[in-house]
């Protein structure tokens, strides 16, 4: 890879991370009684995953969960939680994995298997998140208040309520302009292939 695509490539997802900041920002972290996480933010790091692969995407997510953590009051007495936090947000990087085959599955306009791609990226990402800040409270933050049944409760909802929003973003996204989850460099669609989807624009 050229030093110039890796340049872009820091850049977009320097971009798509304080535009997650600044969404979480915007909307509350916690909603309802039932204690639900919402990360409406993160779902562009599942995008820029789906677009820049794995490696990008987790390391895009583990600057954006060390970031959250700058609010948190005491930071010393919260090392648990704050690895917890870095860690699961690096997994949303997971989508990543899918992202050779659903850039390819896209470049030739088979969409059934390019949305199998894109629910089941997401779905994994968010599971795997909220599995390890299951996996923070229960075992690195001291709250007596949090059982485990609740602790399981909550996130159990906020992985699917996340679930269902990021799927919606996405899924428009791709209805809007499904080449945008094809960067114009992507390494997953030969040179050849990608002269022909610039032929096709």
């Amino acid at each position: 890879m050229k030093s110039s695509q890796r340049l872009v490539i820091i850049v977009e997802g320097l971009l798509y991370l304080a535009l997650a900041f600044l969404i979480q920002l915007i909307f509350p972290a916690v909603i309802s009684e039932w204690g639900i996480a919402l990360r409406i933010g993160y779902t562009l790091l599942i995008y820029y995953a789906f677009r820049r692969g794995n490696f990008a995407g987790s390391f895009a997510g583990l600057l954006l969960g060390a970031v959250s953590c700058i609010g948190l009051d005491n930071p010393a007495d919260h090392i648990g939680q704050i690895i917890g936090m870095i860690i699961a947000s690096g997994c949303l990087g997971i989508a990543g994995l899918f992202a050779r085959n659903l850039q390819r599955t896209l470049h030739n306009r088979r969409m059934g298997s390019a949305y199998l791609n894109l629910v089941t990226g997401t779905i994994l990402a968010w599971l795997a998140y909220f599995l390890v800040r299951f996996l923070t409270y229960e075992y690195l933050v001291s709250d007596l208040s949090l059982t485990t049944q609740v602790n399981f409760q909550q996130n159990a909802l906020s992985a699917l309520v996340n679930i269902v929003l990021s799927l919606i973003i996405l899924i428009v996204i791709m209805n809007v302009s499904a080449k945008n989850f094809i960067p114009k460099n992507t390494p997953y669609i030969s040179r050849r292939e990608r002269s022909r989807l610039l032929n096709d624009d």
